[in-house]
């Protein structure tokens, strides 16, 4: 039996349309792994190309390859110059030593810091592309070739 109260209408709607969207909302939301993927690929074509070009496309908006949903490369040289930003080539040339979250983590520094050729995680807070808001996000850098090379993931449920 169908309830045909427009309060019983409207529930039944809204619930509708929650499940119609969540499979989008969890398909704009990258996660470790692919994180992870990412860098690994944007290392392969650095390694395959040189810096120049890489550098060149990791900065081209939008390329999926290296910045999809709310995932994206970054590469920072060892002094902290950013060199790629696939999400806001504007950042090209701004150090990131001194960057810190709201919280007032060292994110930059620990970039610069916790980087190994084999991989860490950096856990900060930043705003999410996607909803606009302060979200926990952790980073995962490598270092190679002397530069490091990052993609990170919103902590967000």
């Amino acid at each position: 039996m169908t309830d045909t109260r427009p309060a019983g209408r409207l529930g039944a709607a809204l619930i509708g349309l929650v499940l119609l969207c969540a499979p989008a909302l969890a398909a704009e939301r990258g996660t470790p792994e692919e994180a992870q993927a990412m860098v690994a690929s944007a290392i392969a074509y650095y390694d395959k190309v040189g810096a120049g070009a890489a550098f060149e496309t990791f900065n081209k908006l939008p390329d999926p390859e290296f910045r999809r949903a709310d995932l994206y490369i970054f590469v920072v040289a060892a002094d902290g110059t950013t060199l790629a930003h696939a999400a806001n080539p504007s950042r090209v040339g701004q150090n990131v030593s001194g960057m810190m979250d709201v919280e007032g983590t060292p994110f930059g520094a620990m970039f610069l810091e916790q980087a190994t050729p084999e991989g860490a995680w950096v856990d900060y807070k930043w705003q999410d592309p996607v909803s606009g808001e302060i979200e926990p996000k952790s980073s995962w850098v490598v270092l190679h070739d002397g530069h490091i090379f990052g993609c990170g993931v919103y902590k967000v449920e």
